[in-house]
């Protein structure tokens, strides 16, 4: 069994390629990226025990 860390801090960060998240509601917004490309920013939100969560599918290339 392998223990992985869990952030539960304000202002903890996870980064990845493709991040997997779950939660009851979740707020979008467009913010500027670079050249005519777009970001989205989503807020994620859980309810009493039903935290929001979030799992890296795939890590960055370069980092090993």
């Amino acid at each position: 069994m392998v223990f992985v860390p869990i952030c539960r801090n304000k202002g903890d960060a996870i980064e990845g390629e493709v991040i997997t998240c779950q939660a009851r509601k979740y707020e979008t917004l467009v913010i500027k990226g670079s050249g005519a490309h777009r970001a989205t920013r989503i807020k994620l939100s859980g309810r009493g025990r039903t935290s929001a969560y979030c799992v890296i599918d795939k890590p960055l290339k370069w980092i090993k």
